[in-house]
């Protein structure tokens, strides 16, 4: 028996027709479950679930008003991650097929008795509480990882004090690109640390050429281009949830073929590594080095939508460009 039936499961009943309502509300606290309201529409549903909490919602698919229960189910599950079990007497295939997109807990055709309906409710909580404790889980091994990114982007700063502050400044740009260019969360979660030790490999790059305040030698250059292998080897044993090696590896990569260490081409470089190379030349341009002055953002603009398809992937320097051009960013704030 799962936790939240043990303190007595609150279960929101929604269900068009009220004497099924009645009849489903008398079985479950017969059963001990708390009810505290019965609702007949989706819109109901939804502000009921934001007032109450309950802990799983029965939903009725055919409902009362412009919602039915599929949609109030998605927007529920989405925005308060609350269980759901669908109870209907629709089993057809375009019903079943829009039912699983929501991902529900139980899915139970009516007329059904109480043994039943117990079993899928327990069932449902059992699996959703399992399922946010592995969320938690992950969450706490995440922040450890992301801890661990920091502390190695903080090192790489320390030891190369004309780019301190460049990894950073990559990750927010990188991140501002990725949002919008409308990626998922997750994935811009795994960019952000990606650009925050994208220069990890520098580490293994003398500490006389990084620091040189003039320009270095073809020969230098030839060492200063082993970082992004360097890097990927100091973070290929890493188990991250998120390919932030390969990303580290392909960043300067470019979509003609022209990049290093590897010459990929488009189809064979990681999204994430193409949008930390638009990130990496912005922030580069723009930045002061002892050996130039800093270029202004619009010759950096122009620089790269040169580039836009043949070193630099469209999508990547079109949002870019709409962010400096359209939305203001500021990069050096």
């Amino acid at each position: 028996m799962s936790d939240m039936s043990k303190r007595k499961a609150k279960i929101l009943v929604v269900e068009d027709e009220n004497i099924i309502a009645r009849d489903i509300q008398s079985k479950l606290k017969r059963m001990g479950y708390n009810v505290p309201a019965l609702v007949m529409t989706g819109e109901e549903a939804i502000a009921c679930s934001e007032e109450i909490r309950p802990d799983i919602v029965l939903m009725d698919i055919v409902l009362k008003g412009d919602m039915d229960g599929i949609e109030a189910a998605d927007i529920i599950k989405k925005r308060f991650d609350i269980p759901v079990l669908y109870l209907t007497a629709y089993a057809d295939e375009v019903t079943l097929k829009r039912a699983m997109v929501t991902e529900p807990f139980g899915y139970m055709l009516k007329p059904f008795g109480e043994r039943e309906l117990r079993i899928n409710i327990e069932i449902s909580l059992y699996k959703h509480d399992v399922e946010k404790r592995r969320r938690e889980e992950n969450e706490k091994l995440i922040g450890v990882f992301e801890k661990a990114i920091h502390a190695l982007a903080s090192t790489m700063e320390m030891r190369d004090p004309y780019t301190a502050g460049h990894q950073r400044r990559v990750a927010v740009l990188a991140v501002a690109i990725a949002k919008e260019m409308n990626l998922p969360a997750s994935e811009i979660r795994g960019i952000y640390l990606a650009s925050l030790v994208h220069d990890i490999g520098k580490i293994r790059v003398p500490a006389e050429i990084l620091n040189r305040p003039s320009s270095i030698t073809e020969a230098e250059f030839a060492i200063i281009k082993t970082h992004p292998d360097e890097g990927y080897t100091i973070l290929k044993d890493i188990d991250f949830p998120w390919p932030i090696a390969q990303m580290v590896l392909q960043h300067h990569e470019r979509m003609d073929g022209s990049g290093y260490p590897y010459g990929l081409v488009e189809k064979d470089i990681h999204q994430g590594a193409q949008i930390m190379a638009v990130a990496d030349v912005v922030e580069a341009m723009t930045s002061h080095r002892p050996y130039r002055e800093a270029h202004g953002i619009d010759a950096t603009l122009d620089e790269i939508s040169r580039e836009r398809g043949k070193g630099f992937g469209a999508e990547v320097v079109d949002a870019c460009l709409r962010l400096f051009r359209e939305k203001g960013f500021n990069l050096q704030k």
